[in-house]
């Protein structure tokens, strides 16, 4: 807080964002920033400290800049952010990389593997202005996966590995889906389509609501849901088992979706015989998952 602090008794007419040790400094003009650049370089070195050469740059808004993997400018005036164009481009370039290193592998492993990529991008970045960036995502996607497929079968026409891979779903053509087994039962795997991915805008929080205000305890539940229930795809497993736990961690109590990571458990063990069912499945936060499993009564608990 103190740089935020600084700033503003340099000049209150300038703004600040922070993330982390990653910080932009806003203003009207150009020679504010410059003092404000000076006097952030005095306290950085009174503390052994300096800013970065590299990410330090003094820039209008009509050219835009890359904060957080996001990239911000004016258009005629109006303010757009959207996904930067090197994180696009190194996120195309992974999924080509992961879908080299599947080359012997087959269909169903590939959609299991690409679709956590490829949903974790889209929740990312579904907040800003990125429908025509899915878009040439889906695009750079089927043509790896169009290539995979030819090399799988070097003497097929292209009638035929079409047919073979991609189907027609819902009027959709050329969805990468095959069917596949999961414990001896059948199972549809169909890749994660980003270009359908609905775009939805942040919604700040009221004010200076704090998550520590018992007052307020509704109105957070109510953000975390919202957000839990735009994470996964509805009416999917994992979608249909937060739902049943009212998108609450069981041991906790607190809401699943708080910043922690997410761990799908089995309530009856599969060494005991439990089967991957919505009814035997519920999601826990990593550290309350660990807890199921070295504490009995927290396990028992569950059941």
């Amino acid at each position: 807080m103190a740089r935020e602090q600084l700033i503003k008794t340099t000049n209150p007419k300038l703004g600040i964002v922070r993330y982390a040790d990653d910080f932009i400094v806003t203003a009207r003009d150009k020679c504010c920033l410059e003092k404000a650049k000076t006097r952030i370089q005095q306290w950085l070195s009174e503390r052994g400290l300096e800013l970065s050469t590299e990410k330090t740059v003094i820039t209008p808004l009509s050219d835009g800049f890359d904060f957080l993997g996001f990239n911000h400018r004016h258009y005629k005036g109006k303010l757009l952010i959207k996904p930067s164009k090197k994180k696009v481009l190194d996120f195309c370039k992974r999924i080509g990389k992961e879908i080299e290193a599947m080359k012997g592998c087959q269909q169903e492993e590939v959609i299991r593997k690409l679709n956590p990529i490829l949903r974790g991008f889209a929740n990312y970045y579904k907040g800003g202005v990125s429908k025509k960036t899915f878009s040439y995502i889906s695009h750079r996607v089927w043509l790896y996966l169009w290539r995979w497929a030819k090399r799988r079968h070097p003497n097929k026409s292209k009638r035929w590995i079409k047919q073979r891979y991609f189907k027609t779903i819902k009027g959709k053509d050329w969805v990468f889906t095959c069917l596949g087994e999961n414990r001896g039962k059948e199972k549809s795997y169909t890749l994660y389509s980003i270009a359908s991915t609905p775009i939805e805008r942040h919604i700040k929080v009221k004010g200076e609501a704090s998550p520590d205000d018992p007052s307020l305890k509704e109105y957070w539940k109510k953000r975390h849901q919202k957000y839990g229930k735009s994470y996964w795809e509805k009416n999917s497993r994992n979608y249909k088992i937060a739902q049943n736990q009212n998108w609450v961690c069981p041991i906790c109590g607190e809401p699943l979706f708080n910043g922690e990571e997410i761990e799908t458990h089995h309530i009856t063990p599969e060494a005991k015989g439990g089967r991957d069912d919505i009814e035997n499945l519920t999601h826990l936060h990593r550290a309350c998952h660990k807890q199921v499993h070295t504490s009995k009564s927290k396990f028992e608990s569950l059941k």
